[in-house]
């Protein structure tokens, strides 16, 4: 309902975010992963070279080299060669790599695309930058991803001469279209890059850029093709490790990807004892995520040694990347993370310091989003047009009006409570508008305590000594009394409960929708008469789980000072944010509740098709 939104007409779905578009009946959420985080390999290619500065260069990515105009990320390296200065080199506005001045550096990540683009820019200096392919990700693609026990591919003294890789078994399938490899070059004689690419495909691409005599560590997409890669390197000879830790496949049995924009999750002091460290629920990882890609930065090292960040499905034998004193070094890592939602991680020897920033993470579909949403009426240009990938649902009760009925509600009930769950919020919850036009101005104001064909209302004392009683001449000449605005919020929520075709009304958490779009009167105390009276309406048809939806602003506007007596004063908060993102409605649960109850979710407004949807966040 985002602050009184209507959604525009659903189009083609862009976003990685978003559900699918539903004709016909609402159906259960979805049991497969969203298909536009599938991944599509291709032969790797060096798409593109050029000196980049501080300002940033735009590289056109799709369309060209098997990247379609439909992709919404790629998997590429990154590498810098001559760098002028020491700094940060950032793609797709995210920092990758940490640069020393004079020193060839590569990093593996996942870009996302801007209009086909990715943007490449350094914080100082200048240095030439390439980006090699390995493959993209969107709705067209045709594999999903499947993270495994780290396990050794390679433990070999490389050359020139390609060496050839096989890595089906032992957890890969044979139709594999691609592996991630957490890979190093252990401390070479000379300096040079190191290559994975297809067996049988020898392209000068590189995924390592290693400095004679230091240890140097990258995770890397590399393509398969019978089930193998090759490896070597530009010259001279190294020796070159590599563990598999993840597959790509055809079909959706396994997750797909979801970039998120670059957010710090976690920055830890590191000893040699694992420290466990928490990635979902925070940075814009929803709690179901099966994996979560990251950007590993470590520095303050006291010592050269190497850290180890590890996930769910044990550690590899390979530093994720080397600790040396005065430098700072990044990695891309493809962690799977625990029941918890953390990952481990330690240095190997002395101490320093691990910031991981995430960037991505993949979802299997199973839980669904990790996120609900939110609708009400005009949905679209159908009932039916609505996400079916929400772990919960909350429909508004009301049409654009709070004496009017949503009608959709029948169908939006249903789709609700198909929901995938997962989330400490009911599958399936209501809303319903708060409207307080004042004697004058209502279509219909009480004249007693009695509603028109209903119960009759036992109003608190300290409103109007408990009576709302007739008014003689014309109804725009009436005064607005407490006991009344106690009364006409007594209707409204007893109509919704009881009248607009929603069943069994106990059987919901309900949220009373208060914000200034609606109706409300200036004098506060009428409109916190009005809410109580909501509220003892739901009370009254069975309701025990009632909370509030609004922004703290429009709130305090409206009700102004909730005494500790009210019963508006215990319930739980539901946050509008309006446009934001996951992470952020994430950090807004630890705000100002509304009034002294809990936020119990916030709510964000993103990119859906064509238009835009209410995304919400379980703050428990």
């Amino acid at each position: 309902m985002h602050i009184r939104n209507v959604v525009v007409a659903i189009g083609a779905v862009a976003s990685v975010v978003a559900g699918l578009v539903v004709v016909g009946p609402a159906p259960s959420a979805s049991a497969a992963p969203p298909s536009s985080g599938r991944f599509t390999a291709v032969a790797p290619v060096r798409a593109w070279s050029g000196s980049v500065g501080t300002t940033t260069v735009q590289v056109p990515l799709a369309g060209r080299n098997g990247i379609p105009a439909s992709a919404t990320a790629v998997a590429l390296t990154a590498t810098v060669a001559k760098p002028t200065a020491s700094g940060t080199l950032a793609v797709s506005s995210q920092t990758v790599q940490y640069v020393t001045a004079g020193r060839s550096v590569s990093v593996g990540t996942n870009a996302v695309l801007s209009s086909g683009r990715v943007g490449v820019r350094l914080s100082a200096g200048k240095g030439t930058v390439s980006l090699d392919l390995a493959g993209w990700y969107g709705s067209g693609g045709a594999s999903s991803y499947t993270p495994v026990a780290p396990r050794s591919v390679l433990r070999a003294t490389v050359t020139t001469t390609p060496r050839k890789v096989s890595v089906t078994g032992g957890g890969v399938p044979a139709n594999a279209t691609a592996v991630v490899l957490q890979a190093d070059v252990s401390r070479p004689a000379g300096s040079g890059s190191a290559r994975f690419t297809p067996a049988g495909k020898d392209v000068s691409v590189a995924a390592i850029s290693f400095t004679a005599g230091a240890t140097i560590a990258n995770t890397t997409t590399v393509t398969l093709a019978g089930g193998a890669f090759q490896t070597r390197v530009s010259a001279g000879k190294a020796v070159v490790n590599a563990d598999v830790v993840g597959y790509w496949a055809p079909g959706a049995a396994g997750s797909s990807y979801v970039p998120t924009p670059g957010v710090r999750a976690a920055t830890a002091a590191l000893t040699t004892t694992n420290r466990a460290v928490r990635l979902t629920g925070t940075a814009g990882v929803p709690r179901n995520a099966t994996a979560v890609v990251a950007n590993a930065k470590v520095n303050g090292a006291s010592t050269s040694s190497s850290v180890q960040v590890s996930g769910s499905l044990g550690a590899s034998t390979l530093p994720t990347q080397v600790s040396a004193t005065g430098r700072t070094l990044a990695n891309a890592v493809v962690l799977p993370v625990s029941a918890s939602g953390t990952v481990n991680a330690r240095v190997l020897a002395g101490k320093a310091t691990l910031s991981l920033d995430v960037s991505g993470y993949f979802t299997n579909g199973v839980g669904g989003s990790g996120t609900g949403v939110d609708v009400s009426w005009p949905q679209g240009p159908a009932c039916t047009a609505v996400p079916t990938d929400q772990s919960f649902g909350v429909v508004g009760v009301n049409g654009s009006l709070a004496n009017t009925t949503n009608p959709c509600l029948a169908q939006q009930l249903a789709w609700a409570k198909g929901s995938a769950g997962g989330t400490a919020q009911p599958k399936a919850q209501v809303y319903s508008l708060f409207t307080n036009p004042g004697a004058a101005k209502a279509s219909v104001w009480p004249s007693s305590n009695t509603l028109p064909g209903g119960p009759t209302v036992s109003v608190p004392t300290q409103y109007t000594n408990g009576e709302c009683t007739a008014q003689s001449g014309a109804q725009s000449t009436w005064k607005t009394t407490t006991a009344c605005s106690y009364v006409y919020g007594y209707t409204r929520a007893y109509e919704a409960a009881n009248t607009r075709g929603v069943t069994d009304p106990g059987q919901y958490r309900w949220w009373l929708d208060v914000e200034t779009g609606l109706s409300y009167v200036s004098d506060t105390a009428q409109n916190r008469a009005a809410l109580e009276g909501m509220i003892a309406a739901l009370r009254a048809s069975g309701v025990t789980s009632i909370g509030l939806y609004s922004t703290t602003s429009q709130f305090a506007t409206i009700m102004g000072t909730v005494q500790t007596t009210s019963p508006i004063r215990p319930l739980p908060s539901w946050i509008a944010l309006g446009t934001a993102r996951l992470d952020q409605a994430q950090a807004a649960c630890t705000g100002k509740p509304l009034t002294a109850g809990k936020i119990a979710m916030t709510q964000y407004v993103t990119a859906y098709g064509s238009g835009k949807i209410d995304r919400d966040w379980s703050c428990s």
